[in-house]
Order: C-alpha cells, then structure tokens, then sequence
C-alpha cells in the first residue's frame, strides 16, 4: 500500500518533502520504532481523542510517550476520552486498521502536538500501512504543525526493565503480600 491517498495528496498540496521508510510488518509504536531501528522519539504517534460534543482531535506525540489526560482535559477545558476502533476506522478509511497517520488535517480532523516532538532532528509518521513510515526532516514537520495548537500533554511511558528482558516475574510470597 506505501502512503494513503488522503495523505499522500495532503503532502503534495503543502509541498513537504518526504521520503518513505520500509520496514518489516509491525503493529503498535513500540513494535514500529524497534523494527525501523529508530528511536521513539522520533516516532510521531496519532492518538485520535474526542469529547463528549463528539468533537474529535488528533494528538500528536512521541511513540515512547503516553497522553497525560487531565492535562489534556485542562487544556481543552473539556473531558476527553479515547476513541474505539470502530470509530477510527470509519473516519481513516484508507488507512489499515491501527496504522493512524499522525496527520490530522488530511482528515479533516484539529490537531494537538507534543512540544517534545521538538527534540528529534527527524521526524517519522505512519503512513497508513504497518510497513511504511513518512521520513520528514523536523523543518518540514514544523512547517506542516506550524498552526496546530501544541503544549506538553505527554510523558514518557515507563517500561518495566524485566518486560523488555524477557524476566519472569517472581512470584511474592504471602509473607510478603501482607507489607
């Protein structure tokens, strides 16, 4: 599949340069960052939230990172819950199911950027697929969120070092249960 239509077209209509990314299949950031060999902050993931107008906004933020959402809510002034599949589907139709591209505009969609997305000199975007990323360089990223609302809505998701090693959990004893 490569790029999806919408924001193949997008792109062309800004006149951002990109190049395309291929990498084995994955599924979910994490997974995507580990198998492209770049680092997750690097990685812009879209995070599809709406409130309860079903006003929907597309946040954008590092793929290590997770949304902070009573911050998010604070900043909208607003209760902002996450969208089911279901919903996403129906609104990035020419996009493969959890592949959302972390460009908003292309939908139609308001968009919210992580200020964090500021430390990568590189900038890479599902394209639509789990196969391809868009490479932008951060001045072409800063071009196409240059007036998008953005501020610090996210934190760094902290993964447990035994996960990530394959480390059993030990099992706690009752004694120690009762602490």
């Amino acid at each position: 599949m490569g790029v999806a239509a919408s924001v193949e077209k997008y792109l062309k209509t800004k006149g951002i340069n990109f190049t395309l990314l291929e990498h084995e299949y994955s599924e979910g950031s994490f997974n995507t960052a580990r198998v492209a060999h770049i680092d997750e902050i690097s990685l812009a993931k879209a995070v599809l939230v709406r409130d309860e107008d079903f006003h929907y906004t597309l946040c954008v933020l590092p793929s290590g990172n997770k949304i902070l959402r009573h911050t998010l809510n604070q900043i909208f002034d607003r209760h902002m819950e996450l969208v089911d599949e279901d919903e996403l589907h129906g609104i990035f139709r020419d996009c493969a199911a959890g592949a959302v591209p972390a460009l908003g505009e292309a939908y139609g969609l308001d968009v919210i950027w992580d200020e964090a997305l500021m430390q990568a000199p590189t900038i890479f975007i599902e394209a639509g697929d789990h196969r391809h990323l868009i490479c932008l360089e951060q001045s072409q990223f800063s071009r196409l969120m240059q007036d998008k609302l953005h501020d610090n809505f996210s934190t760094e998701r902290v993964r447990l070092k035994r996960r990530e090693k394959n480390i059993p959990r030990r099992r706690m004893t009752p004694e120690e249960l009762r602490l």
